[in-house]
């Protein structure tokens, strides 16, 4: 059991979203948090934002204790920038480095609801990653330790087969770009059982990247971090046409 004296400083990376975000964390406490705002890649953004966050609270990354990335599933080369940046980092400087499923992350958001919620990011090609998490009331006193049970694991799937899918459900939040994106068929199959929360909401942020990997760090977790590959979760274009891998 963690005590009061037990704490860790976290750099959390998101690069998987289209909207991208930096976070530190102090064990369980949000010390700072930035977004980087980006349409087609992170790469040029990345390491200013970083670099930023760091001078703004007066940390060095040789204070940390671990870091943390979304792993996906997400945008491809968003996913290989922040990886790679923080594979340097966690090489340069001796550090842990764990790998948090950005779906769980973004899910995180709707943590205090007792409605299941689906983590919907826009996949392209007519389709979306998505997974249905319920949270319990006991994930709401500490979030690092929440454990939500998975009631639809994460998928690339057409909007209108996890529509089918979320029928079950009963009442449910719909979170993400994803759910942004093709809320007109969401609305339009699920009528009264579909809620879509403030938009600010629809993003996942870093923090809860923080706070998931907090407990993994703590175990000693993330010391095999050269191993750490992206859940793509399908195949790349270039890869369906026989290219070969991406990674």
């Amino acid at each position: 059991m963690r005590t009061q004296n037990d704490t860790m400083k976290i750099l959390a990376v998101d690069t998987s979203t289209r909207m991208g975000s930096v976070a530190l964390a102090d064990s369980e406490q949000l010390i700072a948090q930035t977004h980087l705002h980006l349409s087609v890649t992170h790469a040029e953004k990345l390491l200013p934002a970083i670099d930023e966050i760091l001078k703004q609270t007066g940390w060095e990354l040789s204070a940390l204790g671990g870091l943390a990335i979304a792993i996906g599933p997400g945008s491809f080369t968003g996913l290989r920038v922040g990886l790679a940046t923080l594979k340097g980092f966690a090489l340069s400087h001796n550090l842990p480095l764990v790998g948090i499923s950005t779906l769980e992350a973004l899910a995180h958001n709707g943590a205090l609801s007792d409605w299941p919620v689906a983590a919907i990011l826009d996949a392209k090609r007519g389709e979306v990653y998505a997974a249905v998490y319920q949270f319990q009331k006991s994930d709401r006193v500490s979030l690092s330790n929440c454990g939500p049970r998975v009631l639809f694991p994460e998928k690339a799937i057409q909007p209108n087969l996890l529509c089918n899918a979320l029928k079950k459900m009963g009442p449910c939040w719909l979170i993400g770009d994803g759910a942004l994106h093709y809320q007109k068929i969401f609305k339009e199959s699920l009528e009264d059982l579909a809620f879509f929360p403030p938009e600010p909401l629809m993003h996942l942020q870093a923090k809860w990247i923080a706070w998931l990997a907090l407990p993994r760090l703590q175990k000693g977790e993330g010391k095999n971090w050269a191993s750490l590959v992206p859940n793509y979760l399908r195949l790349s274009d270039a890869e369906v046409r026989g290219g070969g891998s991406i990674y």
